[in-house]
C-alpha cells in the first residue's frame, strides 16, 4: 500500500467519525462536489538529501499534504470549515505530520467557504511485512514517520 493511501485512509476514517455527513475525496470538482467537501491530497514527495547514500539511494522522502475544506452554508460556512479541519489537523499530527502553512483564501466562487492546511512529515521508504489475517497471507508496507 502506497504511503498516499495510507494517508488518505486515515484521514477519510477519522473524519468519517465526527464528520459523517463530508464528503471526503482526493480531487475537488466544482460541479459535482457535494458539501462539506473535504479534500485530501498528496502535492510533493521530495528526496530527503540528509540520508541519500553517496550513489544516491533515496532512504527518505519529505511528502507535503494539503487537506481542503469547503462549505455551501451561507451562516454557518465559515465555522463548519474550520470545526472539520481541526479535526483533519489532529488526525494529521497524530502521523507525525506539522503543519506548515493554514489559510482561508476568498474563493473565487463567493458561495463557497474555504479553508485549507497544508502539513509535511519525513518518511522513509516503508518495509514490507507479512502476516496472516483471516487464514491468508496478506503483504503491507510499514512506512516510519518523523518531524523535522
Amino acid at each position: 500500500r502506497y504511503i498516499e493511501s495510507l494517508v488518505f485512509d486515515t484521514v477519510y476514517n477519522g473524519l468519517q467519525t465526527a464528520h459523517s455527513d463530508a464528503h471526503i475525496t482526493a480531487g475537488y470538482d466544482e460541479k459535482t462536489a457535494v458539501f462539506p467537501c473535504v479534500v485530501v491530497r498528496q502535492t510533493n514527495n521530495q528526496p530527503y538529501r540528509d540520508s541519500a547514500t553517496d550513489d544516491c539511494a533515496e532512504n527518505h522522502t519529505r511528502l507535503t499534504f494539503e487537506i481542503e475544506v469547503y462549505s455551501d452554508k451561507k451562516d454557518t460556512g465559515r465555522s463548519e470549515c474550520k470545526d472539520i479541519l481541526k479535526d483533519a489537523d489532529e488526525i494529521m499530527q497524530s502521523m507525525k505530520f506539522r503543519r506548515i502553512h493554514l489559510n482561508r483564501p476568498l474563493n473565487v466562487n463567493r458561495t463557497l467557504w474555504r479553508q485549507y492546511a497544508r502539513y509535511e512529515v519525513i518518511c522513509d521508504k516503508g518495509i514490507q511485512v507479512t502476516k496472516i489475517v483471516d487464514g491468508q497471507e496478506v503483504t503491507d508496507t510499514v512506512y516510519h514517520m518523523y518531524r523535522r
